[in-house]
């Protein structure tokens, strides 16, 4: 297993739902919407469960959070990158509405199925961040997401597997790597690569480390 150098948790951020108005770039109506996204960081200890971090709450149950999702991560390492793209002074932490921050890692060197452990708690990697319209919105950029895509920068979901407290600034170990051809990045290319290749999107859905979300939204695409 190939360790992975200097892994450091950064910063945790929990979000409750609140709803915003905006307005429409096309239509030029004010709109309302609901989102957990705009999360604040907690400097002190917090628990861990499999149904997330306490006091994380998501409006969109559906589409987020649940024991495939506990956990959002993203990486600090990215935010050089996105600060000269979008032409902003700086980028904190939480700016992708993840839950933690971390740096000395990313969707090229985690792995689906990779056990992170940070401080008692243990996380596994379940599958790529798909972003969504809430990240358009709240960068006020309709064409992030597709962005985000294209990158490849996307994030990564954890389920949790065991319980416990974490707290900023904590190294983070990476204890298992059961699929090391399989980073974070490929899943998310052979997920988003058109025209689809049938051989690999078959093989990344016979893992049964990725999250049941995945599985049936590359169902959904009709390429399986």
């Amino acid at each position: 297993m190939k360790p992975i150098a200097r892994t450091q948790l950064d910063s945790v951020q929990i979000g409750q739902p609140r709803t915003y108005s905006q307005t429409n770039s096309h239509s030029k109506k004010i709109e309302q919407w609901t989102t957990s996204f705009n999360k604040k960081p907690i400097k002190d200890w917090v628990k861990v469960t499999a149904a997330g971090i306490t006091g994380d709450e998501q409006f969109d149950k559906k589409n987020h959070g649940g024991i495939d999702k506990a956990v959002l991560i993203y990486s600090a390492d990215h935010f050089d990158y996105w600060q000269n793209q979008l032409g902003v002074p700086a980028i904190a932490p939480g700016a992708f509405g993840e839950n933690l921050t971390v740096s000395g890692m990313d969707e090229a060197t985690v792995c689906l199925g990779d056990r992170l452990s940070i401080h008692d708690v243990l996380l596994e990697v379940s599958q790529p961040r798909q972003p969504c319209w809430k990240l358009a919105r709240h960068w006020h950029l309709p064409e992030l997401p597709k962005r985000v895509v294209q990158s490849g920068f996307c994030g990564w979901y954890c389920r949790v597997i065991k319980n416990g407290r974490i707290k900023p600034e904590a190294p983070i170990a990476r204890i298992a790597n059961p699929h090391p051809e399989w980073p974070v990045r490929r899943a998310h290319q052979v997920f988003h690569q058109s025209p689809a290749n049938p051989a690999e999107l078959k093989e990344l859905l016979s893992l049964a480390v990725l999250s049941n979300a995945w599985k049936t939204s590359a169902d959904h695409r009709g390429d399986t």
